[in-house]
């Protein structure tokens, strides 16, 4: 479960996405700021629960080899990988969506984009990971980003601009080792 916990955090990346969400809510007041980041966090959760419960029976309807998902969810996360070591989070996505910012762009797919739906499928269906310590797991590492995302204004003032981007530059250099291994892992289950 930890190491469920950990790849799910480093995927999600709450400090690589702080100052995408901070942009996002520049304007908000703090009750709605708080309100919003609540609400954001909960949608990405269930949205996360839906593929993890209902994954693998989308792989069989489709067809879809657990190596063909291991591999296309390898370059997924390396292409946010090297999104987020050369370009800054909140140049991802554009758009004013302070004032209406529901499910769409930070639960989805800020929070449960293509990397964090694919990692969890894949954690259901490669790794075999116990329902229960996947959810618990993903709990937790939503928890987390909403405690990051609550105290996100004040982190950011403490880091600075330059110390939220080294911190976004390092968890992308992580998720993309993490996606050099799945990719490889994907390959290699391929040919055996």
């Amino acid at each position: 479960m930890v190491e469920s916990a950990l790849l799910l955090f480093l995927v999600i990346d709450p400090f690589g996405n702080l100052p995408f969400v901070l942009a996002v809510l520049s304007g908000s007041e703090k009750s709605h700021y708080r309100r919003t980041i609540l609400r954001e966090t909960i949608l990405a959760f269930l949205v996360l629960v839906v593929f993890a419960l209902a994954g693998e029976a989308l792989l069989g309807y489709l067809s879809i080899e657990r190596a063909s998902l291991m591999v296309a969810g390898g370059v997924i996360l390396f292409l946010i990988s090297m999104k987020m070591i050369f370009q800054s989070a909140k140049d991802v996505f554009a758009g004013d969506y302070s004032h209406d910012s529901f499910l769409f762009p930070i639960a989805v797919p800020c929070l449960a984009g293509p990397s964090a739906i694919t990692t969890v499928m894949i954690l259901r269906s490669q790794q075999q990971t116990d329902l229960w310590g996947l959810l618990l797991a993903l709990l937790l590492v939503l928890v987390a980003t909403f405690i990051v995302f609550l105290l996100g204004r004040r982190i950011s003032d403490w880091l600075g601009e330059r110390g939220i981007r080294a911190v976004e530059k390092l968890m992308g250099l992580l998720l993309n080792l993490v996606a050099v291994n799945m990719m490889l892992i994907g390959v290699r289950d391929f040919l055996a």
